[in-house]
């Protein structure tokens, strides 16, 4: 079904995390939508919640490409997740995951501050000034964030080889499928069926009380059995699909 959104139903100014402003992008990365990546945090902690599990809570991505979504979330949501977990097959990729996570923290941040002090030294452009007093205002949201426990690792989620043991326990698994152009990984591309095999092979790392958020495009067929689909709905191009675990 399509779905209104319910958490954020205010659109919002979302220009401080904007992608390559203070947040790092990369070629041929995907940018989650701002206010989506909080609309599906927001859903999954009230999921949680009602059943019975509270915050603060353990967030895995196996897909995370630059770690986009994952550092909105933790600005936003900063004070309700207690740890990070960021994995992504394609070591660039990864590379600006690290920065970007980098930047919830008190020292991560002051860093990119200096860095754009130094583009406006060297440039004198006003997107720099721009992207600084952006800088400042997330500073203010740098406390709640400071406590996550962060973690980013090169793996392959669809691969033979298990999840890290640093993986156990999570709450929630918040992930941008791969797919159409995105879909080749490190000279392979993933074939059908990489969702099935996925779930089946996240399925121990979950806490019993745990949702698995999958954003899909619609015209992906995608197979969750063992998994319980509390909420499935259509934000534009993308399907997102809240999955618990059975048995």
């Amino acid at each position: 079904m399509k779905n209104r959104y319910q958490y954020t139903a205010t659109k919002g100014n979302y220009e401080d995390y904007s992608s390559g402003r203070v947040l790092y992008g990369a070629p041929g990365a995907t940018n989650f939508p701002v206010r989506l990546s909080s609309e599906v945090f927001q859903l999954c902690a009230n999921y949680l919640t009602n059943r019975g599990k509270l915050r603060p809570y353990k967030i895995y991505d196996p897909f995370c490409g630059v770690a986009y979504s994952l550092t909105v979330m933790g600005f936003l949501h900063g004070a309700e997740i207690n740890s990070i977990a960021a994995s992504d097959s394609d070591s660039r990729m990864l590379e600006f995951a690290q920065k970007n996570l980098s930047l919830l923290t008190t020292n991560g941040l002051r860093k990119r501050i200096e860095e754009l002090r130094e583009f406006i030294q060297e440039y004198n452009k006003a997107s720099h000034k721009d992207a600084l007093e952006s800088a400042y205002r997330l500073q203010a949201r740098v406390q709640a964030s400071e406590s996550i426990e962060i973690q980013s690792f090169q793996f392959n989620a669809v691969g033979d080889e298990d999840f890290p043991k640093s993986v156990s326990g999570v709450d929630m698994v918040i992930t941008d499928l791969p797919y159409g152009k995105l879909t080749r990984r490190e000279g392979s591309v993933i074939e059908e069926g990489f969702v099935k095999r996925f779930l089946d092979k996240v399925k121990s790392r979950l806490n019993p009380v745990s949702v698995t958020a999958i954003i899909y495009d619609k015209k992906q067929p995608i197979s969750y059995q063992g998994y319980k689909a509390v909420r499935v709905c259509t934000f534009g191009k993308r399907k997102l699909a809240v999955l618990e675990p059975e048995g």
